[in-house]
């Protein structure tokens, strides 16, 4: 029933087809080191966006919909799961601060051709239910790379898929949990570029993804590599709460699980409201242009 709900709306959605850009998988990389080759340039603003496969076969959806919907069984009943939202731990209390009315999944790379990409859509689907519970709360989907049968499945989940691709530079109007699985370093620097100014509007953003720690290991080892050039996700580093996922042990010994949620961490911004942060970046931008001289 929700397969054929799914395929009505997406086949109802006013849909164009355009180029699939760069055959690009964002969700489907673990950050265990730096990637050699630099992503696309990201859009300046927003541009329309279509899934580049406009077939949908309902025999394909529904057989999506039901790997998606074991994914999220096997997720709820991981030990990784039953951990994360542990009454009374320091992240609850910092997730309740936030009471986050929307919840964001961007760049979760194609669910239907990699079993960690489905993990990461299970994991978004339960935080989804369990931490935006109430009428108003919104959630939406999105990877450039996202074919028209992915698009009906996460409609047939709850999630929106919007008809832009923005870049990831989001700037957000409510708490907002962006859940980015291994994504590119420019992709979360795009996000704290829309969300910078003023100094208080961070505090209403939650990155669940790669950590900005390691990136800072990244940026140290490599003066010119990717981490180096993401000025914003180095500066919100230093004043970011941050806890890996698995900090504990808790990511489960399956392969699937390592590569669905290494390197994952939950960043609250905890902001100082007596600093400039525009005069800390130009001088933090300033010191890269010099060590790269």
């Amino acid at each position: 029933m929700a397969a054929a709900a799914a395929v009505a709306v997406a086949t109802g959605a006013d849909w164009t087809v355009v180029r699939r850009r760069g055959g690009r998988r964002r969700g489907d990389v673990p950050v265990t080191t730096s990637h050699l080759d630099a992503p696309p340039p990201l859009p300046l603003t927003p541009i329309p966006w279509a899934p580049s496969d406009p077939s949908l076969d309902p025999a394909r959806v529904s057989r999506l919909l039901d790997r998606a919907l074991a994914a999220i069984s096997r997720v709820e009943a991981s030990r990784l799961y039953r951990r994360l939202l542990l009454p009374d731990s320091p992240l609850c209390r910092r997730l309740a601060s936030l009471a986050p009315a929307r919840l964001s999944l961007l760049g979760v790379g194609s669910f239907e051709s990699s079993p960690a990409a489905r993990l990461q859509l299970a994991l978004a689907a339960l935080l989804r239910r369990d931490l935006l519970p109430g009428a108003s709360a919104t959630a939406d989907l999105f990877d450039p790379v996202l074919s028209s049968v992915e698009c009906a499945v996460a409609v047939a989940l709850g999630f929106a898929v919007p008809n832009l691709d923005d870049g990831c530079g989001r700037r957000v109007e409510e708490p907002t949990l962006f859940y980015m699985p291994h994504c590119e370093a420019s992709l979360y620097d795009a996000l704290l570029v829309a969300n910078w100014e003023p100094r208080a509007q961070l505090r209403r953003v939650c990155v669940l993804g790669n950590s900005f720690r390691r990136y800072a290991v990244q940026a140290e080892e490599n003066r010119s590599g990717p981490a180096a050039k993401a000025n914003l996700v180095l500066k919100a580093g230093r004043f970011a709460w941050e806890q890996r996922i698995d900090e504990a042990g808790d990511v489960d010994d399956e392969d699937w699980f390592a590569r669905a949620f290494n390197e994952t961490s939950w960043h609250f911004f905890e902001v100082d409201q007596d600093v400039d942060q525009r005069t800390e970046i130009s001088s933090q931008a300033l010191s890269f242009e010099k060590l790269s001289l």
